[in-house]
């Protein structure tokens, strides 16, 4: 219960710092998601344990942080969940324990599970829910999609895959 806590209050801490400063910078939606990469490392490394705590920092970032509806909140903590997930499940499969990834083949497959599939996951999650809830017109659902599923995956990709080379080198050192 602690563990997903911290999750879930990392998960709003680091929404918040990031709409704070896109806000400041006067660039919005945010080009970035820092959050997915949280959620990707501990799905990673907890798997479907870490799922209460990314949901919850889902919510919180969503509903108190950036003032979506509580409806809307929760609708995107489903793929914003289910999305890492499974790329860390892919990721588990394919990598030892020390995140150590044997051939391209493998590689390629744990880029995918980290940067591309959950991006496009929780983008579809995202905007399929403001769809379904009316708050994008039909004609704004591509754009929307790719914007959302672009700040997903430059969140993991610049954030996430350094934190997996630090921790496997980190975990080589001991």
């Amino acid at each position: 219960a602690l563990e997903n806590a911290a999750i879930a209050l990392g998960y709003a801490l680091l929404a918040s710092l990031t709409f704070t400063l896109f806000r400041r910078l006067g660039v919005l939606p945010m080009p970035i998601w820092p959050s997915a990469a949280l959620a990707i490392v501990v799905a990673v490394y907890r798997g479907w344990q870490a799922a209460p705590g990314v949901a919850l920092g889902t919510v919180l970032a969503n509903f108190c942080v950036l003032g979506s509806s509580f409806s809307f909140a929760l609708g995107i903590a489903v793929m914003n969940t289910l999305g890492p997930l499974a790329g860390g499940w892919i990721v588990r499969r394919l990598a030892t324990t020390r995140l150590i990834i044997k051939g391209p083949g493998a590689l390629l497959c744990c880029f995918i599970a980290i940067v591309l599939l959950p991006p496009l996951l929780t983008a579809t999650g995202g905007i399929g829910c403001k769809f379904y809830l009316g708050m994008i017109a039909s004609d704004e659902l591509v754009i929307g999609w790719m914007k959302w599923a672009v700040a997903h995956s430059l969140g993991s990709l610049l954030f996430a895959v350094p934190v997996f080379a630090w921790l496997s080198f980190k975990e080589e050192d001991q």
